[in-house]
């Protein structure tokens, strides 16, 4: 375990791999991020487009009949058409969860009409939390700069002001997307990048674990030649054909071979052959 441990191909292995991690953690932190933000803007797009239309579905009529609404008109034939034509209106825009007409009275917002099928807010019911952008929605199209709770839950609203009879602007509709759904957009990139990051990450270490490799099996054959020559035998070939560093060590190992072998020649000449042995 020692060995494979402190093994050049496991040192390798593990700080390349250790590397790659670094970078992908970094990339998927600020990729998710900026799809998160892309995510979001889209949605605001969606949302501001869908609501701008919705608010110039009125005829002059139902915004009349609307202005005039009072608590327990929630079962008249005016107020049971105005909140089919919002649920026919939901029912092309999937995002949307909700859609619902108000008031604005000074600084308080009631509710006019709702198209929630369970529990919908009742007509005249003062909207406890509304959050400041409703209010500017008689200048214009707004929408939430980012996911907002209320009593009813956390969605991203959008509002958007609906013109009277005089020109002036006396309603507001507004619709919800729910937090769940962008959550889930959110969950499903995330959980994309994830799996791309992974399988990146598994395939580098793949292939630097097949590269580490060929170097540690030349680097053995080195290793081993270096014995051999160490036990006194010249008589080895090195077996390694490389065009990197690895190689040229290789061809150094090959002409020391070939050194060491006409050194060793040279010291067990006959006798005979020798200077000294001639003057005898």
């Amino acid at each position: 375990m020692s060995r494979i441990v402190n093994s050049l191909q496991t040192k390798l292995i593990v700080s390349f791999v250790a590397l790659i991690v670094v970078i992908a953690g970094g990339t998927y932190l600020y990729t998710f991020d900026q799809a998160k933000q892309a995510l979001l803007q889209g949605a605001h797009d969606d949302l501001a487009q869908i609501i701008g239309i919705t608010s110039t579905q009125f005829t002059a009529q139902e915004i009349a009949q609307i202005e005039q609404f009072k608590p327990g008109d929630d079962q008249t034939p005016a107020y049971v058409a105005v909140q089919a034509k919002l649920q026919k209106m939901r029912s092309i825009s999937p995002n949307v969860a909700n859609f619902y007409i108000m008031q604005i009275e000074g600084d308080k917002v009631v509710f006019l009409v709702d198209d929630a099928q369970d529990s919908p807010a009742l007509i005249g019911e003062v909207y406890q939390h509304p959050e400041p952008r409703l209010f500017q929605a008689s200048q214009g199209v707004q929408v939430s700069e980012s996911l907002y709770t209320d009593e009813w839950g956390t969605f991203l609203s959008g509002y958007a002001p609906i013109q009277g009879t005089s020109g002036t602007t006396t309603l507001i509709v507004g619709a919800d997307i729910l937090a769940d759904t962008i959550v889930a957009r959110e969950n499903f990139i995330g959980n994309t990048i994830y799996f791309v990051m992974a399988f990146a990450i598994l395939i580098a270490g793949v292939i630097i674990g097949l590269f580490s490799l060929t170097i540690i099996r030349d680097i053995k054959k080195l290793n081993k030649v270096a014995e051999e020559i160490s036990m006194g035998d010249t008589d080895v070939s090195v077996d390694v054909h490389r065009k990197d560093e690895i190689g040229e060590l290789a061809s150094s190992f090959g002409r020391m071979v070939a050194s060491l072998k006409i050194m060793m020649a040279a010291d067990v000449q006959p006798e005979s052959a020798k200077p000294d042995s001639a003057e005898k």
